[in-house]
């Protein structure tokens, strides 16, 4: 049997997690896009899709694609959280799957898309930081 965290009955491929409680589940790595963030851009931005829950309006947690870029940019304050914590983290669900079905979701799924196991975000003047 294999272990498969879940958000909402989503498969979570990463968590993201602040000082000041908020978190964003990570369920699909949609697509690249330069972005402008803050009069800079940002080549190749990998923006995400998955659960977002503000410590501020916790009660307003919601699905929906976010830049990981503007999650980097907050530096310190944000970090991803290590895949053997993300059974503690709130919300989250840990399902039992044999370990032969365990890929079968991901391969039948029409909106999933692979991805390496590191992402490489650039800005504008070639400086790179890796997630």
């Amino acid at each position: 049997m294999k272990s498969v965290v879940t958000i909402k009955g989503k498969p979570v491929i990463e968590i993201y997690e602040s000082f000041d409680g908020s978190y964003w589940f990570v369920t699909e790595r949609a697509w690249k896009q330069d972005s402008l963030i803050g009069r800079k851009v940002y080549k190749q931005d990998q923006i995400l899709y998955g659960y977002v829950r503000l410590s501020s309006c916790p009660e307003c947690a919601e699905f929906g694609y976010f830049s990981e870029t503007e999650l980097m940019r907050l530096g310190w304050r944000v970090w991803k959280v290590e895949k053997k914590n993300w059974a503690v983290c709130p919300c989250v669900e840990v399902e039992e799957v044999p370990e032969e079905l365990s890929g079968v979701a991901a391969e039948s799924c029409e909106t999933c898309v692979s991805q390496p196991a590191s992402s490489v975000a650039s800005t504008e003047e070639g400086e790179t930081w890796e997630a």
